[in-house]
């Protein structure tokens, strides 16, 4: 069980990590630019998680990942990144709703799944959920900062993970 959660911890590590990398900046010169700006940093996150978790890495910008499972309802359309790895997925959403209406929508949108843990620490609320022992799910919720959207992230941890 301990090695189990240090390897969730670490690949969950290397995905936030990751995120950080390849946030959406906006670049104030041209598109190429932008592009190359933003396919540099997808490319150093990529090899750093693939170096972290020793497996293969894929990021994505404003699109759900392939085979994301439909089982996981999301909160926006919104996708801001996402970052899948062996051990799962996670996906960045952005929402302009308070923090209470997201986790309202979150309750709901898992109601027939099983809360495994949940923690609220004000500008940050999280749970863990699982359904029928083939999928765990952990949802976070963070409140923008100047302006900014809420963001939701989803991390889906894949069966054979665990």
């Amino acid at each position: 069980m301990r090695h189990r959660s240090a390897r969730i911890t670490g690949g969950a590590l290397a995905v936030v990590i990751a995120a950080m990398l390849t946030g959406c900046f906006a670049n104030p010169l041209d598109a190429f630019v932008e592009n190359v700006t933003e396919e540099t940093s997808k490319n150093a996150a990529e090899e750093m998680i693939e170096g972290l978790t020793g497996g293969e890495a894929g990021i994505e910008f404003g699109e759900l990942p392939e085979g994301f499972p439909a089982e996981v309802t999301l909160v926006s359309d919104n996708v801001l990144q996402s970052v899948t790895v062996a051990e799962g997925t996670m996906v960045i959403v952005s929402d302009p709703r308070s923090m209470e209406e997201l986790l309202a929508q979150v309750k709901k949108d898992f109601s027939g799944w099983e809360e495994i843990v949940a923690s609220d620490m004000g500008v940050i609320v999280s749970a863990m959920y699982k359904k029928d022992d083939s999928l765990s799910v952990a949802v976070g919720i963070m409140e923008g900062g100047d302006g900014e959207d809420n963001r939701v992230t989803y991390t889906v941890i894949t069966p054979e993970a665990e």
